[in-house]
């Protein structure tokens, strides 16, 4: 247990820690590229999201499921799994080619087709390290793990700090540095470069794709486990950015990148919420599933659920009351979306409750109503984005998110009070998310400084009065630990 803490620790702060790190490039990615050079850059990357779920052919979770049986040799199935993966990426790339000018056409670049052949670079580099990557944690080394995504990271990082804040100054001082002159291509070469070299750390571990000499593994058996994977990822990740390409293709052409750059500056000042969310997960993902046997798991599970909805509140109500702080994040010609913001702040905190509710059917193994809430969620949001986003723009989008996110949250509570009960204490989780959104409303699209000041106090008691039999045991653990 102490090894799992250990490499969790090793593996989560890595993740966060690039999540951080790309989330602190926003300032300088909202001063350099205009609002249509945002919108490219959020639609390239968007495409990216969808594209590496279904190249990846749910490979990384059949890998770690077959690799660990004793008929099977782990080199053997590693070998099978990276060449139907490299086939895929090889085969996906062809087609690209041959058709580049249709799609540069659907996706309006014929004027910029490196931007297409950089989207092949960088999701080809991604989807290709996903194996390696699985190999290195099931060999459990999880150091040499993070110090490869570490050194991703940097490259990346440090490629965009060269490009919009070195270069510009030497410019000035009569020193011109090698750069594109288009700062959307920037971003895309620091990334593509952090990749390559990426893949370069990892090519060790090919080694058995060569060397292995032993059976393989009946293709259809792999096929069989690892598409259902990638099917039930899908319609998550669907939900998550498709209303991006929506927004793209639902508004007049002449503004529709305009109002997408807005939408995905506004978003990710939402992204601070789920920082708070990426760290829970990293911690209650293995302490879930460690108490899946206690007789009093659920009534853990309710506990847990009812300190986060009060934490994520409190978040919500801090953020929304320092915006004239934080929106300082993003360029002032990004503030016009603003009032999205308290919408976003809620569909992320339903966020959050998903996750804590759909330990239901991890625990009881029952993964394929994974994919009927994902699902659901998938279907309530292109719906939503189709029918509102022509007449209400990125206020659309936002509706269809937080209402998407409501639908999955609905579905997956009936599920688990019909499959693995919960008790979860409804009324406060209800009371607790309608209050955080009504002040976030408030503070957020409120100028008056009193009126701010009042509602936000007036918020912290009332969040108190309502939650003070849960925060008083709470906060005198944490007393306890502290004092140890």
């Amino acid at each position: 247990m102490r090894s799992l803490a250990g490499q969790t620790a090793i593996y989560g702060l890595s993740s966060i820690i690039g999540r951080l790190a790309y989330f602190l490039l926003t300032p300088l990615h909202t001063y350099v590229l205009s609002k249509g050079q945002m919108g490219i850059n959020t639609d390239i990357y968007s495409w990216i999201a969808v594209l590496t779920v279904v190249l990846t052919l749910g490979l990384e979770t059949t890998y770690f499921r077959f690799s660990t049986r004793r008929d099977v040799s782990e080199k053997a199935i590693f070998r099978q799994t990276y060449l139907i993966l490299f086939s895929g990426v090889l085969i996906f790339n062809i087609l690209v080619l041959l058709l580049q000018s249709y799609i540069l056409k659907a996706m309006r670049y014929t004027a910029h087709p490196e931007y297409l052949w950089l989207l092949m670079v960088i999701l080809s580099g991604e989807v290709l390290a996903t194996l390696p990557y699985a190999r290195l944690r099931q060999q459990g080394k999880a150091m040499k793990f993070a110090l490869i995504r570490l050194t991703n990271i940097c490259i990346n990082i440090g490629l965009n700090l060269y490009f919009f804040l070195l270069v510009p100054y030497t410019m000035e001082r009569g020193l011109y540095l090698p750069a594109p002159v288009n700062p959307v291509l920037g971003i895309f070469l620091a990334n593509a470069a952090a990749v390559v070299v990426q893949l370069l750390l990892l090519a060790p571990l090919l080694k058995p794709i060569y060397t292995t000499q032993e059976p393989a593994y009946p293709l259809r058996k792999i096929l069989r486990y690892g598409l259902p994977v990638m099917l039930a990822g899908l319609p998550g990740i669907i939900n998550e950015v498709f209303d991006r390409q929506l927004l793209k293709y639902l508004l007049p052409p002449a503004t529709s990148l305009e109002e997408l750059g807005v939408y995905a500056a506004v978003f990710r000042l939402s992204v601070f919420i789920s920082l708070f969310l990426q760290a829970f997960r990293y911690a209650a993902e293995p302490f879930f599933f460690k108490n899946a046997d206690n007789i009093h798991a659920p009534a853990l599970y309710a506990r847990v659920m009812d300190i986060f909805v009060v934490l994520m509140a409190l978040a919500v109500v801090v953020l929304s009351l320092f915006l004239p702080l934080i929106k300082y994040f993003i360029h002032n010609k990004f503030w016009e979306g603003l009032y999205i913001l308290p919408i976003l702040f809620s569909a992320q905190m339903l966020l959050g409750i998903i996750f804590n509710l759909n330990i239901w059917y991890k625990v009881t193994e029952k993964t394929e109503y994974g994919i009927l809430i994902s699902g659901t969620g998938a279907f309530a949001n292109l719906t939503l984005n189709i029918s509102l986003i022509p007449s209400l723009g990125i206020l659309g989008a936002s509706l269809a998110l937080l209402v998407s996110h409501a639908t999955m949250t609905l579905v997956s509570y009936h599920l688990s009070r019909k499959h693995y009960p919960i008790p979860y204490p409804v009324s406060r989780i209800a009371a607790n998310i309608l209050l955080a959104t009504a002040a976030s409303f408030v503070l957020c699209l409120s100028s008056h400084h009193w009126l701010r000041i009042l509602v936000f106090f007036t918020t912290l008691l009332m969040l108190v009065s309502i939650n003070k039999q849960q925060l008083i045991p709470f906060l005198k653990q944490l007393k306890t630990k502290w004092n140890r």
